[in-house]
């Protein structure tokens, strides 16, 4: 636990809660690898399932541009290692193994919407306001919603959202197939919890090989995704809970699964 963040735990879920929403928790350096290293943490505990990452009442502002100040006056490689460095907590959010969830309420600007699209599912708030803020400061996307915003919403929608720096509700997001699911701020977190936990039900090798033929077949061919499906089906069929799970049904009794 940090002044910035802590991961507490729901039974099988883990809840990475972002704990500065007084000052809507900027997507600061500190910030940053904070971030990195309670995902790891998750990534190693075994008896984790899943994780919903929160904000509470604000998700993210964005990116900590006063802070950043000092690096970008140093110049253009300070500028580019600094931004690499942000960069980090995408990657380490887009690369978690298990299965990760944001729950969105208040605001999610910039990189702070970079990080919650960089979840497999986003539970957002009717009121939540979600924002491609960098054409407003002069700026272009960074922390990977370039890439993220058109996998989700398509490139017109994708192209709307950056270019003209507009501000959309939950509700809107949901239309725009920006974020999965929308519901009452008082629900955010609750739904969040029930996804993670209607997830976490399942065999979890599983679970966490489909995660990655679903992220790897996103950025390939059909056939190219027939090949990721074909090898991690086959390990899977080999390993103990496909089989357990057939020999269940055949014998009409609940399967008993070891996640292995």
């Amino acid at each position: 636990m940090t002044e910035l963040m802590r991961l507490d735990r729901d039974g099988p879920i883990g809840i990475l809660r972002f704990t500065q929403p007084g000052k809507r928790n900027p997507y600061s350096i500190g910030f940053v690898e904070d971030l990195v290293a309670c995902l790891r943490q998750a990534e190693r505990d075994d008896t984790l399932r899943a994780v919903v990452m929160t904000g509470g009442d604000y998700f993210s502002s964005g990116g900590d541009l006063v802070g950043f100040q000092s690096e970008i006056a140093k110049g253009a490689r300070a500028t580019s290692e600094m931004v690499d460095k942000v960069h980090d907590g995408g990657r380490a959010a887009y690369l978690f193994r298990k299965p990760l969830i944001s729950a969105v309420c208040g605001v999610a600007f910039g990189a702070g919407l970079s990080l919650a699209l960089s979840a497999d599912i986003v539970v957002a708030a009717e009121d939540a306001r979600l924002c491609e803020v960098f054409a407003r400061v002069g700026g272009c996307p960074d922390t990977g919603s370039s890439w993220l915003l058109q996998q989700r919403a398509g490139a017109g929608v994708a192209r709307t959202l950056v270019l003209t720096g507009r501000e959309i509700d939950g509700r809107t997001a949901r239309d725009l197939r920006v974020v999965e699911e929308c519901v009452p701020a008082g629900q955010v977190e609750a739904r969040a919890l029930e996804i993670a936990r209607e997830i976490a039900q399942h065999p979890m090798f599983g679970v966490q090989t489909a995660k990655r033929v679903m992220r790897a077949s996103a950025e390939c061919s059909y056939l190219e995704a027939l090949d990721i499906e074909r090898d991690c089906q086959s390990v899977l069929l080999c390993a103990h809970d496909f089989p357990e799970a057939m020999n269940a049904f055949s014998e009409k009794r609940k399967p008993q699964f070891t996640d292995r």
